[in-house]
């Protein structure tokens, strides 16, 4: 039997990681795929050794007394891979946990590839050493990482944004959009949600109660129950939750979006649903970030497109009152959101072309054959 094993750690990987696995068995239905990660993963057809909920940190705090567990979790992986060995480690993004794997992979002798390329570009951050000595292949997602991972000695491949391939833009694209409908996206992390929503429902109350013409959608993320997102959201403020295989459509439908930085601020930029990007943390874990950022933007929409199409509001400035002030502004200009819209059809001519989890497949199959050999 033929054996990949696939570690990711977060709803974003988890995802990406589960449509790599589709994939992989339509191409190879032998293959027998196991691995850490979420339902997505395991909802594929891969084996979930290890739930990704083991790794669910959010701040600094978290970190430190999450540690042992951490290393504990490192050493059970790494005892999976002696008792039944696979013939190759895929990475899922998340360097700080995946890189030591990936080192303790090669020195199995294992090929170890990288799909979803770790954001080094982004942070002052160690990881290249390992990437150039111990990863053979990394599958990069977005159009500047070749570019940055060659000069620096890594193997980099790009083949186009999975995004691409998982949302179906061209369905999406004949739905027209409600301009009264606001989309809430606060996160996939209990912890973040816990900072961001209470501020989106503060601002989302206060434009109610001047346009009570308006209402409001709220993405749940895989592992964040219903009863979690309305323990943050008032029960004045009308409001539906959306599942997660729908929110594609809610993104679409809504005339603009309240969106946790992450993943969720490139899928709606692809979209074309003009967002307002919030992030907070604890103090902290911001700190540090600030120290070690390198990138000016935090939305991939932004930082693709090389300006702020998406207003950004961090940490002490992601506030209820910010918040508001921008979606008021944007309700009453009628002219400015389909700008916005129109302004992000370069997205996806950016991020393409599509056909990346198929090309990333391909490449994976390719050194799983030179590990059996």
């Amino acid at each position: 039997m033929r054996k990949i094993w696939i570690n990711c750690s977060e709803a974003s990987g988890d995802m990406y990681a589960g449509a790599l696995t589709e994939e992989l068995l339509r191409q190879d239905p032998s293959l027998h795929i196991s691995g850490m990660g979420g339902p997505m993963l395991s909802g594929a057809g891969a084996d979930l050794r290890f739930p990704m909920s083991r790794l669910c940190f959010t701040g600094f705090l978290d970190v430190l007394l999450g540690l042992p567990g951490l290393l504990r979790l490192h050493r059970e992986i790494t005892k999976a891979w002696e008792h039944d060995r696979p013939d190759a480690v895929v990475m899922v993004d998340c360097p700080d946990f995946n890189l030591p794997l990936a080192k303790a992979a090669h020195a199995m002798n294992i090929p170890v590839l990288y799909f979803i390329a770790p954001q080094l570009w982004a942070w002052r951050q160690k990881g290249l050493k390992t990437l150039r000595r111990c990863v053979r292949s990394i599958l990069c997602a977005l159009p500047f990482e070749p570019d940055f991972f060659h000069t620096r000695g890594c193997r980099p491949l790009y083949a186009g944004h999975p995004l691409l391939d998982m949302i179906p833009l061209q369905q999406l694209d004949r739905m027209k959009p409600d301009p009264f409908q606001i989309g809430i996206m606060p996160g996939s992390r209990k912890k973040e949600i816990a900072f961001l929503l209470p501020e989106f429902a503060e601002a989302a109350g206060r434009i109610h109660r001047e346009m009570p013409w308006t209402f409001f959608s709220i993405a749940r993320a895989p592992g964040i129950s219903r009863r979690y997102l309305k323990r943050h959201w008032p029960p004045g403020v009308p409001a539906v939750f959306v599942e997660p295989e729908d929110r594609f459509n809610m993104i679409r439908r809504s005339g603009m979006i309240l969106a946790a930085s992450g993943t969720a601020t490139l899928e709606t930029g692809l979209v074309g649903t003009p967002t307002i990007v919030a992030y907070k943390i604890d103090p902290p874990a911001a700190f540090v970030m600030r120290r070690l950022a390198l990138s000016q933007r935090a939305s991939l929409t932004n930082i693709l497109l090389n300006r702020e199409i998406f207003p950004e509001y961090l940490q002490e400035r992601a506030t209820a009152e910010n918040c508001y002030a921008q979606m008021k502004a944007w309700l009453g200009d009628p002219g400015l959101l389909p700008k916005i819209r129109k302004e992000l059809g370069e997205l996806r001519r950016i991020v393409g072309p599509s056909g990346g989890i198929r090309a990333a497949a391909q490449n994976i199959l390719a050194a799983h054959e030179g590990g059996r050999q």
